[in-house]
């Protein structure tokens, strides 16, 4: 099974890496990532504490959305509140936009494997590079942080450079990858 895990990775990161866009297409940066989450103060606090993020952007609330309001988000019979919070990292610029909507519900691909995970469509993770793993996941776990795999050893084919990755959960049980390259 791991294997199997492993051999996907690859194939995920070397599908991605091997794709070039047109010379007329613009460059596509990431800008940031965006989670729904159930209680925004406590991830918020996991991601500033715990990954060394800061908050950005917040939108001081709960904002009430009454029912029948037309928006982007499904319409409700009943009032909903929504929250929101960006945190970047200051070393590495990373962005992670937190939501927090009423109505929401909770994903069943939440705390499990990344295989498991990628047999719900959707995004079922994101990844963070960081110049020594070891170390990371030694501090994350002396801080209580979940593992959800260990340690691994990958390779991005591409670029003829070998990997290591590991997946953590946050409190809510997001599925973050980390990963070096070697």
């Amino acid at each position: 099974m791991k294997t199997f895990q492993h051999l996907y990775l690859i194939f995920l990161l070397s599908s991605a890496l091997s794709f070039e866009f047109p010379p007329s297409t613009p460059s596509f940066y990431l800008n940031h990532v965006g989670i729904s989450v159930s209680n925004i103060a406590s991830q918020r606090n996991w991601y500033n504490r715990t990954l060394g993020f800061s908050t950005l952007l917040q939108i001081v609330g709960p904002m009430e959305i009454p029912a029948g309001t037309p928006t982007t988000i499904p319409p409700s019979s009943q009032a909903q509140t929504i929250q929101s919070v960006k945190l970047q990292n200051p070393r590495t610029r990373a962005i992670v936009e937190l939501i927090s909507l009423s109505s929401s519900t909770h994903s069943p691909r939440l705390n499990t494997s990344s295989l498991t995970a990628s047999a719900i469509q959707g995004l079922f993770h994101f990844a963070f590079r960081v110049p020594n793993l070891k170390e990371t996941m030694r501090k994350l776990q002396e801080d209580g942080v979940r593992v959800i795999q260990p340690i691994a050893e990958g390779a991005d084919e591409m670029n003829n450079v070998s990997t290591t990755f590991a997946y953590i959960s946050d409190p809510e049980g997001n599925l973050i990858e980390l990963i070096e390259f070697c």
